[in-house]
């Protein structure tokens, strides 16, 4: 009896770490899967922030005083202004 029961002991040890073995790969490839995918969204994000704050610049570039502001530090002056820099 002991004899027996050693013996399906040592079985199910053994399918046990069997099984272990034969899932390292897969786990392997499910935590490479996992940091791959957790990059890419790392990379989605910082594209998402980047577009929108070039959406920020197009709107205030867009409206009048964007212009002017560029226009400003461009060196364009207003028809009978001076710039400071000039006095």
């Amino acid at each position: 009896m002991t004899r027996k029961l050693v013996l399906g002991l040592l079985v199910v040890l053994s399918a046990v770490a069997l099984g272990f073995f034969l899932s390292r790969k897969p786990w392997q490839v499910y935590l490479e899967q996992r940091a791959a995918a957790e990059a890419n969204k790392r990379a989605m994000q910082e594209a998402e922030q980047e577009r929108a704050e070039l959406l920020r610049q197009k709107a205030h570039l867009d409206n009048p005083m964007g212009k002017e502001e560029l226009a400003r530090e461009a060196g364009f002056t207003k028809p009978g202004e001076t710039p400071l820099g000039d006095r």
